[in-house]
C-alpha cells in the first residue's frame, strides 16, 4: 500500500519540490488519504490540502433537497480548489464508488448530483487545459465496492483480494520499484501513440459483432495523446492510474453511426446499462437503455455539447483489467478493459488548443461541454480500420486487440 500511495505522488500527479498537493478523498478512504499525505511530504512537498467528501451525506442530503439545489456548486466550494491551483498545486482524486447506494434515488436527483460532481471537476479542467496543472485520478478500495464486484467471496476477504487485484492492476508489487514499472507500461503505450500518429489516419471505423458500427472523423490538426511541442516545459504524469488506454478527440462534427455498451454506466451513483446511442454528424439522435435511459439522456441534454463526444480511446480487450473478469462499476477501471468514448468536453492538448475560450476550440471542431462522460463499447471481436489521410487503409484493431 506504501508503494502504491509513493507511485501516486512520484508518477501519478509526479509532484514536484515545493508544490502543493491537493486531495479529494471520500471519507472511507481517509487512512490512505494520510498515507498519501505522508508521501507526499516525504517527496518534498510544500504543503497537502486534504478535501473529503461523503457520499452517504451527500445522498441524504439529496434526499430532502430540490435538483435546483442539489447541482449548484457555490463559489466558496470552486475557490477552495482554484486558490490553490492558481499557485500551481497539483490535484489527486481518491475515487472509491459504493455501486448500489444511490439505487433507491429517482433519476432526476441522480442527475443531478452528476451535474453537481461535473461543475466542481471543471475548475480543475479548466486549469488543465490553460495553465497545465498536474493531475490524477486512482482508485481506492472499499468494502462496499469489492463486496459489489465479488459477491461470491468471503466478506471477511474480500477487501484485502480487492486490494491484491488493484495493486495488480496498477504493476505494484513487493519486489520491484512500482514508479519504474508504471514508467515501461506508459513507454509502451507511448509507442502505440506514436504509431498511430505516423498513419496520419483521417478516421476510423470500428465494428463489433454486438452491433457497433461507427466512424469516427478527425480534425486535420490532431494527434494521439498530447500535441507535440518542442519548447514545451510542462511537466509529464499519469493522469488515470490504473490505465492502459491510447486517445484523442475526435472532430466534433464527423462521428456518425452507432454504438453498443459493452460494461455499465455509472451516473450520479446510479447504473446505466446496456445501452445503445446513434450519432448523425457528431450528434447524438437516439438513444435507448435497458436500465437508466431516462438519466443517461439527462446527461446527454445537460448543454449544447454533451450531446456531441470528446474523446475516442482504444484498449486492448485482452488488457490486464479486461482479463480480470470483473465489472467495476467504475468508469475509471472499467474504461481500461475496452475501448470507450466520452460524451462531452474534448481534449485541448490533442489539438494544440491552450485557452478557455469556446470559439478556440470550435476552431478545431474540439467539443466544448461542462461534462465529460465516458462509457465502454469494446468487444471481444472489435475490428477498427484506420482510413489515412493519403486514402490508405490501415488494420488498427483485429479481434479486439492491436494490430499494429
Amino acid at each position: 500500500m506504501e508503494k502504491y500511495a509513493d507511485l501516486l505522488v512520484r508518477t501519478g500527479v509526479n509532484l514536484q519540490v515545493d508544490q502543493t498537493l491537493i486531495i479529494e478523498s471520500p471519507i472511507d478512504c481517509a487512512e490512505f488519504a494520510r498515507l498519501v499525505s505522508e508521501k507526499a511530504f516525504e517527496a518534498g512537498a510544500g504543503d497537502v490540502i486534504c478535501h473529503y467528501n461523503d457520499p452517504v451525506y451527500q445522498k441524504i442530503r439529496a434526499n430532502h433537497l430540490c435538483e435546483e439545489k442539489i447541482s449548484e456548486v457555490l463559489d466558496w466550494q470552486k475557490e477552495s480548489l482554484d486558490y490553490y491551483l492558481r499557485q500551481g498545486a497539483c490535484s489527486l482524486m481518491l475515487t472509491s464508488p459504493q455501486p448500489y447506494l444511490m439505487s433507491d434515488m429517482n433519476a432526476s436527483k441522480a442527475g443531478a448530483l452528476q451535474t453537481f460532481t461535473n461543475d466542481l471537476r471543471n475548475v480543475i479542467r479548466g486549469r488543465i487545459a490553460t495553465d497545465h496543472v498536474q493531475w490524477c485520478i486512482a482508485a481506492v478500495p472499499n468494502q462496499k465496492w469489492a463486496e459489489a464486484i465479488m459477491p461470491d467471496v468471503n466478506k471477511d476477504k474480500v477487501l484485502d483480494e480487492f486490494w491484491a487485484l488493484l495493486f495488480k492492476l496498477a504493476y505494484v508489487d513487493e519486489t520491484s520499484d512500482a514508479n519504474d514499472n508504471w514508467r515501461e507500461n506508459a513507454k509502451h503505450r507511448q509507442r502505440l501513440t506514436e504509431k498511430l500518429d505516423e498513419f496520419h489516419l483521417d478516421s476510423i471505423h470500428m465494428t463489433s459483432s454486438n452491433g457497433t458500427d461507427i466512424t469516427f472523423g478527425f480534425h486535420e490538426d490532431y494527434s494521439w495523446g498530447s500535441k507535440k511541442k518542442e519548447d514545451s516545459k510542462e511537466i509529464k504524469y499519469s493522469p488515470n492510474i490504473p490505465t492502459e488506454e491510447v486517445c484523442t478527440s475526435p472532430d466534433k462534427y464527423r462521428t456518425n453511426g452507432i454504438v453498443y455498451s459493452t460494461k455499465p454506466l455509472m451516473l450520479g451513483g446510479k447504473i446505466v446499462d446496456q445501452f445503445s446511442i446513434r450519432f448523425e454528424n457528431g450528434k447524438v439522435v437516439e438513444v435507448h437503455a435497458e436500465k437508466g435511459e431516462e438519466l443517461l439522456k439527462d446527461i446527454i441534454d445537460q448543454d449544447e455539447g454533451s450531446s456531441y463526444l470528446g474523446e475516442v480511446a482504444l484498449v486492448p480487450y485482452h488488457s490486464p483489467i479486461s482479463e480480470s473478469g470483473l465489472v467495476y462499476f467504475n468508469t475509471l477501471i472499467d474504461e481500461n478493459a475496452s475501448c470507450h468514448i466520452a460524451l462531452g468536453k474534448g481534449f485541448p492538448n490533442t489539438v494544440g488548443v491552450t485557452s478557455q475560450d469556446p470559439s478556440d476550440w470550435e476552431a478545431k471542431h474540439l467539443n466544448y461541454s461542462s461534462v465529460h462522460v465516458d462509457f465502454m463499447i469494446g468487444a471481444k471481436d472489435t475490428k477498427i480500420i484506420g482510413h489515412t489521410k493519403e486514402g490508405k487503409e490501415v488494420i488498427i484493431f483485429e479481434n479486439g486487440d492491436f494490430a499494429i
